[in-house]
């Protein structure tokens, strides 16, 4: 493991070191004798006393000295009650197993694993601190090292945005670890990894026996193929890949009951897809989808519903489309139990459009979507949680259906 320091940021402690600035050639403090002890509890009071606690310790002995008391009292339990809010210390690159690890130092812990989303092109992780501020002396600084080739620590409004530029897309997973945040990217050449899970511990994303619910296909808009599968929960891990002229996906850690061990031939929905056969595989669930003609696809998943789609390619080279009426730059996102308005504010920083969210808007949503057009992400999540979105200007507000649909009926009034 080579850490790589940045100018002004944290310096990765060599083995052995018990904490960051902590001295390897530490011994144990020579003992004193209790004369010595009380003097120096007294200067350590002296020092921590504020003035006017000072000024009653040397006045004369008739005067009052209770007052005393309680001022030292406040000086030494002050620090713990002054703790300001949390601030990003340093950051720091280092090479674990073929993979970069980003380090991020703050001043105290963080109670969760931040939300972050990626994109595909540019390739760019991006990962939102909220009520956090950046105390970094150079918040922008080229990397290339590895798969990183730069990264930004950006503070805005009432959050901390640390953003990683790669040179090519790849899965993460974040762990905390006391006081450090760890972002760890999968190597870039290795084996294509599940989509990215973000957790506090970094617990397996699935456990053995558990059963799939159920595998169903539909047809969508635009002579869309829809496979939806009905997972055990929300944390469970999948990978899809393209094999020659199939598209696999691998659900880790799954078993598949035995009225689910089939093969659905789905020729007269007139799709792309053709057929879609789903076996067990060891310790996982393996389901091939076979198209036919040419075709493209996203994969996305609502709380415990995986859907992947096939549809036809739009005829517009050059162009990052996707679906009916979806032109929105492709975007994946990994989110597990995320408030539904905070993931609202990452579609509105990352479109640069005007979001108002109405404040019967609450809840929270576990979504994952891959290579998906952001305003067809937006589209999902809406649908998800029984919001609608309507367009005034260049401002959308977002509120529950009903509470939009009855405002519109009185503007028709």
């Amino acid at each position: 493991m080579t850490p790589r320091a940045l100018t002004g940021l944290l310096t990765v402690p060599a083995v052995g070191c018990f904490a960051p600035g902590l001295r390897s050639d530490y011994r144990p403090a020579r003992r004193i004798g209790p004369l010595a002890a009380i003097s120096l509890a007294a200067l350590v009071l002296a020092l921590l006393a504020p003035p006017d606690a000072l000024a009653q310790a040397a006045a004369p002995a008739s005067a009052p000295v209770s007052p005393a008391a309680p001022a030292a009292s406040a000086a030494v339990v002050a620090p713990a009650a002054a703790r300001g809010p949390t601030e990003v210390r340093a950051v720091s690159v280092l090479t674990q197993a073929g993979g970069e690890v980003v380090r991020v130092e703050l001043s105290q812990p963080l109670a969760v694993a931040p939300a972050g989303f990626s994109i595909q092109s540019p390739a760019r992780i991006a990962l939102d601190l909220p009520a956090v501020r950046s105390a970094v002396e150079q918040p922008k600084l080229d990397i290339n090292q590895g798969n990183l080739r730069s990264l930004a620590v950006v503070e805005a409004d009432d959050r901390t945005r640390l953003v990683l530029n790669l040179k090519q897309p790849t899965g993460y997973r974040t762990q905390l670890e006391g006081r450090f945040l760890l972002v760890l990217l999968d190597p870039a050449h290795g084996p294509r990894a599940a989509m990215p899970v973000a957790t506090a511990e970094s617990p397996r994303p699935a456990r053995e026996g558990l059963a799939l619910r159920d595998i169903d296909f539909r047809r969508g808009q635009g002579s869309t193929g829809r496979v939806l599968v009905e997972l055990p929960n929300p944390q469970i891990a999948v990978d899809i890949r393209p094999e020659g002229q199939n598209l696999v996906l691998e659900f880790l850690g799954t078993t598949l009951p035995e009225g689910l061990r089939r093969r659905l031939d789905v020729t007269d929905f007139g799709t792309p897809v053709k057929s879609v056969t789903t076996t067990a595989v060891g310790n996982r669930v393996r389901m091939v989808i076979e198209p036919r003609g040419p075709w493209e696809h996203s994969a996305y998943q609502s709380d415990s519903q995986f859907v992947v789609e096939l549809r036809p390619p739009r005829a517009e080279p050059g162009r990052l489309t996707q679906g009916t009426g979806y032109i929105g730059e492709k975007i994946t996102l990994d989110f597990q139990a995320v408030e539904v308005r905070n993931l609202l504010q990452v579609f509105s920083d990352y479109a640069n459009v005007n979001v108002v969210v109405a404040d019967s808007v609450n809840g929270a949503i576990t979504l994952r979507l891959k290579d998906v057009p952001w305003d067809q992400a937006l589209d999902i999540i809406l649908d998800a949680k029984s919001l609608k979105m309507r367009n005034s200007g260049n401002v959308l507000w977002i509120a529950p259906k009903g509470e939009v649909e009855a405002r519109e009926r009185r503007e028709r009034e």
